[in-house]
C-alpha cells in the first residue's frame, strides 16, 4: 500500500499521498503604541541615542531626572505604551578611583550629572567586618548593598556606577581587598568627578535613528513652535513614507499663521490644555499627549472626541469661529466640553489639497491609519512568505491574492474597511517576468462624527 507525502501531483502507484501544513498566522503590528520623542533638553545624563522608556522606567536612573519634570515626555507616556527617547548625550563619565578602595566606580552615563555621584562607606558599629556601601546621587540614596570584609569582590554595579572590583595590593592574602576595607575609617565618602557633557546636535544623528527604529509615530513635542526641528523631521518623514515605505507618522505643535505642512502623514496641534491641578501645558507639550495617543491608536480607532486625561480646560480656549478656522486649517485643537472634560476637536491631519489622488478622506487620521496598517501588512507578507519562495506563475500569483483576501476579510470583520469583495483584488503579471502588479479596490470605514436630525412635531 504506498502512501506518504507529495511535493507534485506525480506518483505512480495509488493510495493516499497527505501534507500537513499549519496556516500562516499574521503577524501583529509590532510598532502599535511605540512613540519616537525627540528630546529638545539637555540632560547632561543617559545614553547617548535612544532609550526605550514604559510606565515601568526608573527615570532618575535612565534620565537623571523625574519624569514630572520633562513635562512634554509625561504627556507622551500617558498615551504611548512604549516611548522611544532620542537623547544625545555625549562627553565623559565621571569617576573615582582610590588606592584606599578596593573597587574603581564609574558613572553609568557620560555627563556633569555623573559628578552629582556619591559612594560612602559605612562600617557596623557592632560588627566591624559588615560594611555597608551606598550610592547618592544629590542626596538621595539610590543604591545600598552590605558584605562582608572578606567578599569585597561581592560588589555589584547598579543602575548608576559600574564597579570595578581592584583587590589589595598585597598578593597572597586571605579575601581580597580585605585589609583595605579594614584600614577605612568608620565612615568615609568619596565623590566622583571628571563627568562632562560635550554638545551634539540632534540633527547629525536624527535619519538614521528614524530609519532605523520600530515605531509608527514621531513627535517634536517639547521644542518651540518656530524651531527648524519640525521641517527637518517632516522631511525624513515624507522620505521614508514615500521613498522607503516606512508609514510612520508625525505630530508637531503649531500655531494659527504657522507653517502650513499640508500632508497627510503629518499632524498639527494648535493649543494646550489646563490640567486638574491648575497646571498650563502649552501646545507643544500638549503635543506630546496626541502623539502617545496617535502611536496606540489602530486601524479601528478615531481620537475625535478623546477625553485629554485629567485636563480641565482648553488653553487657550477657543470660539465656535476660531474652532472652525483651526480645524480648516488642518490642525488639532482641543475643545472643552460642557461637562468640564478636554477632548480632540477632530483628528485630522494636515493635509490641505485635496486631489483625486489624495481624496477629502485621507485628512482624517483613521483613514491614514487604515491605509499605512494595509501598506505595512503587505509589505511584511510579501518579504516575509512570497519572495524568492514563490513562482511568478499564476498559481503564485492567485496565492498572493488568497492571502491579501484573508487580510483584508480580517480588517472587514474588524470594520475597519466595508464592503469587501475578494474580486476587488486583481494581481496580474508585471513588466518583468520577477514583478507582480497589484490593484485593490478598498473603502475605510470612518467613525460617527456628525448628527443632523429632523424632529416632527404633530
Amino acid at each position: 500500500m504506498a502512501g506518504g507525502t507529495w511535493t507534485t501531483q506525480n506518483k505512480r502507484r495509488p493510495g493516499a499521498y497527505i501534507n500537513t501544513k499549519g496556516v500562516a498566522q499574521a503577524k501583529p503590528d509590532t510598532t502599535l503604541g511605540r512613540t519616537l520623542f525627540i528630546n529638545s533638553e539637555t540632560l547632561n545624563w543617559g545614553a547617548n541615542g535612544v532609550t526605550e522608556l514604559d510606565a515601568g522606567t526608573d527615570f532618575k536612573a535612565v534620565l537623571g531626572t523625574s519624569l514630572d519634570k520633562l513635562v512634554a515626555l509625561k504627556e507622551t507616556m500617558k498615551g504611548a505604551l512604549t516611548v522611544l527617547f532620542l537623547n544625545t548625550n555625549d562627553g565623559e563619565k565621571a569617576k573615582v578611583t582610590d588606592a584606599m578602595l578596593p573597587w574603581d566606580f564609574t558613572a553609568k552615563y557620560a555627563g556633569t550629572k555623573g559628578n552629582d555621584l556619591t559612594i560612602s562607606i559605612e562600617k557596623d558599629p557592632a560588627d566591624e567586618t559588615l560594611v555597608t556601601i551606598n550610592t547618592l546621587f544629590g542626596t538621595e540614596v539610590v543604591n545600598q548593598q552590605s558584605l562582608r570584609t572578606t567578599n569585597a569582590s561581592g560588589l555589584e554595579s547598579n543602575t548608576y556606577v559600574d564597579v570595578v572590583f581592584t583587590g589589595d595590593t598585597v598578593s597572597g592574602e586571605d579575601g581580597a581587598g580585605k585589609s583595605k576595607l579594614e584600614a577605612l575609617s568608620a565612615s568615609t565618602t568619596y565623590p566622583l568627578s571628571g563627568g562632562t557633557t560635550k554638545p551634539t546636535d540632534v540633527t547629525d544623528v536624527l535619519n538614521d535613528v528614524m530609519g532605523t527604529e520600530n515605531y509608527n509615530v514621531v513627535t517634536t513635542a517639547g521644542f518651540a513652535v518656530d524651531n527648524d526641528i519640525h521641517a527637518l523631521v517632516t522631511a525624513a518623514t515624507k522620505r521614508l513614507r514615500e521613498d522607503e515605505g516606512y508609514k510612520i507618522r508625525e505630530v508637531v505643535p503649531g500655531q494659527e499663521g504657522g507653517t502650513k505642512y499640508d500632508y497627510e502623514g503629518v499632524s498639527v496641534v494648535n493649543n494646550g490644555v489646563e490640567l486638574t491641578d491648575g497646571t498650563i501645558l502649552t501646545t507643544t507639550q500638549a503635543a506630546g499627549w496626541f502623539a502617545g495617543a496617535s502611536s496606540a491608536a489602530d486601524e479601528t480607532t478615531s481620537l475625535t472626541y478623546t477625553t485629554y486625561p485629567d485636563a480641565v480646560a482648553a488653553s487657550p480656549k477657543r470660539t465656535n469661529e476660531q474652532t472652525i478656522n483651526i480645524l480648516n486649517a488642518g490642525q488639532i485643537v482641543f475643545t472643552t466640553r460642557r461637562d468640564g472634560t478636554v477632548v480632540v476637536e477632530q483628528d485630522i491631519n494636515s493635509l490641505l489639497t485635496v486631489t483625486d489622488d489624495k481624496p477629502a478622506s485621507f485628512q482624517k487620521n483613521r483613514t491614514m491609519r487604515t491605509l499605512d496598517t494595509i501598506a505595512l501588512n503587505t509589505t511584511e507578507a510579501f518579504e516575509s512568505n512570497f519572495i524568492g519562495k514563490v513562482s511568478n506563475d499564476s498559481t503564485g500569483r492567485s496565492l498572493f491574492k488568497a492571502d491579501r483576501a484573508t487580510y483584508l476579510q480580517g480588517l472587514a470583520n474588524s470594520r475597519a474597511i466595508d464592503g469587501f469583495d475578494p474580486a476587488d483584488i486583481m494581481v496580474d503579471p508585471g513588466n518583468d517576468k520577477d514583478s507582480v502588479l497589484v490593484t485593490l479596490a478598498i473603502t475605510p470605514v470612518d467613525s460617527m462624527e456628525k448628527l443632523y436630525m429632523t424632529v416632527t412635531v404633530g
